[in-house]
Formats: C-alpha cells, structure tokens, sequence
C-alpha cells in the first residue's frame, strides 16, 4: 500500500494516525464527512483506513453574506454639497458562485486624484490583491457620479474573509499594485454585517 497521495487536493495532506476514522477526521477539521469521503476517491471503503495513510483533507468555503460600508479618504478633494462613499455586498456561499459588489456614490472623476480609471481591490494578507474596475453608470446626469463594479468568483472557491477593500484611483487597467497615494475609500472586512 502506498502512502503517498496520487490526485490533487484543493486543501491540505493528513497522515491518518492509530485510532482514527473518517468520521473522526471529518468532525476533527470541520468537514462534511462526505465532502472528506469525495476528496479521497483512492480509498475504496471509507471504514477501512490505515494509520500512516496519506488523504486529503478539503479546503472547506466559509459562507459569508454581509454588507460592508466603504468610507471616503483624506485623499478626495472636498466637493460643495458631495459627501462619498460606498458600499459593498460580499456573497460566499458553498457550491455556489460568489461575488463582491462595489458601489460608490459621490466620487469625483478619477484625474482629481492623478489617475484615469477607479479600481477596487480585495486585500487579502499573504495574497495578491484581487483588483476590479468601477465603471461610472449612465446617463450621468450629476456630478460627481455613481461607480459600480463586481468580481465574480468560482463555487467553492474562497475569497473572504479578507483585511479590507480599498478604491484606488489608478492611470489604467488591468493593473496588479494599487497606489496607496491614490486611494478614495476603504472599508474593513472585520465591520461586514450580515444581511
């Protein structure tokens, strides 16, 4: 029998140790036991595993659907009878797609702050930071404008939690570092409200 792992997995490497059992295993990391059991086709009976055993313990996706408040930055430039803001809807739910939505009101075009196009951006610690571009939504009747924009993400795949959200005012996009000398807003992730 051999011990090493031969498919991929979307989580993390567990050697079975004496005494254990899948079910064990499943309540031991907060796993579905039949997610545990899917994640391991190369075990053909799943009441008889071995202690040195090499199995996959699944990535397990958190759900999360709550509102977060987006809040302007000592950045923007002061509008007569504008206050920005924002907001964004953060909808992680297992086998399901996810998405975060921004909404922006009360920005000034993005060249107030040196830049061309607003870009949000998920911060994420020890991750990439997931960028997006805001359009502004039309007609547009007032100034300063209404900005919009979503980042659609896979089933099963996890983006939150996250440390923040930040709306960058950027020279172009794509882009893959946001000018912190350029940001609007910012909302903390740790403040989403459930819905």
């Amino acid at each position: 029998m051999s011990s090493v792992l031969q498919i991929p997995c979307s989580g993390f490497l567990y050697t079975v140790q004496p005494g254990d059992t899948m079910f064990f295993i499943a309540q031991r990391f907060g796993v579905p036991l039949q997610a545990l059991i899917a994640a391991n086709p190369q075990i053909q009976n799943p009441n008889l595993i071995f202690p040195g055993q090499v199995i996959c313990i699944p990535a397990v996706v958190r759900n999360f659907e709550c509102s977060m408040l987006l809040f302007r930055t000592a950045n923007l430039p002061p509008i007569p009878g504008a206050d920005a803001g924002g907001v964004a809807r953060v909808y992680q739910i297992s086998n399901r797609p996810g998405s975060i939505l921004v909404a922006a009101i009360g920005l000034p075009q993005p060249q107030a702050l040196g830049g061309n196009v607003y870009v949000a951006w998920i911060r994420r610690p020890g991750l990439p930071s997931i960028p997006f571009q805001l359009l502004q939504t039309g007609p547009v009747v007032i100034e300063p404008g209404v900005w919009v924009g979503a980042f659609i993400f896979d089933p099963n795949e996890q983006i939150a939690p996250f440390q923040d959200i930040i709306v960058t005012a950027e020279l172009g996009f794509p882009v893959t570092t946001p000018n912190l000398n350029r940001i609007a807003l910012i909302g903390q992730f740790n403040q989403c409200q459930p819905q």
